[in-house]
């Protein structure tokens, strides 16, 4: 009889956690919803795209600034066109997109941009 009642108890208890997450998972969806992160995803994609532009352009107008004056305008173009498309961004996230972009381009393209650079 208490087997049954142990039993009985942890089944409710089984139950019970699977309609809390239910509503949980339902609660998250509704909170972010699939268009939000679509949303947030896009403009990560936005802005990894504006990273790489960012880093071109940079190569391409300042080719006699080296290291941190390259970063600096990359920075500045990147924060520019972000602004420009109503968009937030933080330096943290500006430096890691930019970094990002520029270990892509140079596994991309390995020693030739090595010699460019």
């Amino acid at each position: 009889m208490e087997k049954m009642i142990l039993d009985l108890l942890y089944n409710i208890l089984i139950l019970f956690a699977t309609v809390v997450a239910g509503f949980t998972v339902a609660w998250i969806k509704k909170k972010l919803g699939v268009e939000g992160m679509k949303r947030i995803e896009a403009e990560l994609a936005l802005k990894q795209e504006l990273a790489a532009l960012a880093v071109r352009f940079v190569e391409q107008v300042y080719r006699d600034y080296k290291g941190e004056e390259k970063y600096n305008k990359a920075a500045e173009w990147l924060s520019n066109r972000v602004a420009e498309l109503g968009l937030k961004i933080t330096p943290d996230e500006i430096k890691g997109l930019i970094e990002a972009a520029l270990r892509t381009f140079k596994d991309e393209f390995g020693q030739e941009w090595a010699k460019k650079t």
